[in-house]
């Protein structure tokens, strides 16, 4: 009830007026034939394309992989595929389940075309863009034979990229969270304290606004060192936590003001609001 009753007072109190609106989703895989759960990510698909979002933002784990290279291709252009027929503008990060060998991620790049503003070795799965007034970065928490960790490459062009940007607002998103809170304790970033703390560090120092992560099958918002941590995996990957934890298939809208104002909304499957929170600049 208290949750509920925030949310009203949140609703009441923010008028709805976006500069530009964008959705996060993430963990839409499963373990049937084709590694995806279609049935979930194209309900939840539905109630954002209601949205009039500007783009979608994957943080990972759209499929379930698999060793055979065939295999693996033909379950991500089948989620391509789902996706492409809503034809909402999206941008996708990989995480450890469409990373299963030494190919996969030229098999990634293969299906999608993503910016191509990061460091060679990896291109398209690390890469930052600006719309309007906001930047955007997508880190790789899975590179492989390297998961939960950046790497030396990746954290010397983040500096650069957060150097560099001049907007108002910073969106960071990655498939490992920084701080898990349930079934990846210890298979998270957190496995590399001290790196993460680095990581976490850089964010402080320029001001990011919200990393969103996946990879624990929940919702589950949190705040460091002034740095909201927002964990979005229910687009349809089995659910490891009780409802009342966050347990629950959902998506997330974000809108944002050109004064950097920031409105989000935590909608379930059904596009009923289960929480809401905001950054007044």
């Amino acid at each position: 009830k208290l949750i509920m009753a925030t949310i009203a007072l949140f609703l009441i109190a923010t008028p709805c007026f976006a500069d530009f609106r964008f959705a996060v989703l993430g963990d839409t895989r499963d373990y049937s034939a084709d590694g995806i759960n279609a049935r979930v990510m194209e309900a939840i698909l539905e109630k954002i394309k209601a949205e009039n979002v500007d783009f979608i933002i994957i943080t990972g784990d759209m499929i379930t992989g698999s060793a055979k290279t065939a295999v693996h291709r033909k379950r991500l252009e089948k989620w391509k595929d789902i996706i492409d027929r809503y034809k909402i503008p999206f941008y996708i990060g990989v995480g450890n389940h469409e990373i299963e060998s030494e190919v996969s991620e030229d098999i990634v790049r293969s299906v999608f075309e993503m910016p191509e503003n990061g460091p060679s070795s990896l291109k398209e799965l690390i890469y930052s863009f600006d719309y309007k007034n906001a930047h955007f970065i997508m880190l790789d928490t899975a590179i492989f034979n390297s998961f939960h960790a950046l790497g030396a490459v990746q954290m010397e062009w983040l500096k650069e990229d957060l150097e560099k940007n001049q907007k108002k607002d910073i969106f960071v998103f990655g498939h490992d969270p920084a701080y898990p809170v349930y079934s990846h304790i210890g298979s998270s970033l957190d496995k590399y304290s001290a790196k993460r703390d680095e990581l976490w560090s850089l964010f402080e120092l320029h001001k990011v606004r919200i990393y969103f992560c996946g990879h624990e099958h929940l919702y589950n918002r949190s705040m460091h060192g002034g740095i909201y941590q927002v964990i979005t995996a229910g687009g349809g990957a089995h659910l490891v936590a009780p409802e009342e934890k966050g347990g629950f298939n959902h998506f997330i809208i974000v809108d944002v003001k050109d004064d950097g104002a920031i409105n989000a909304y935590v909608k379930d499957i059904k596009g009923a609001i289960r929480d809401a929170f905001k950054f007044i600049p």
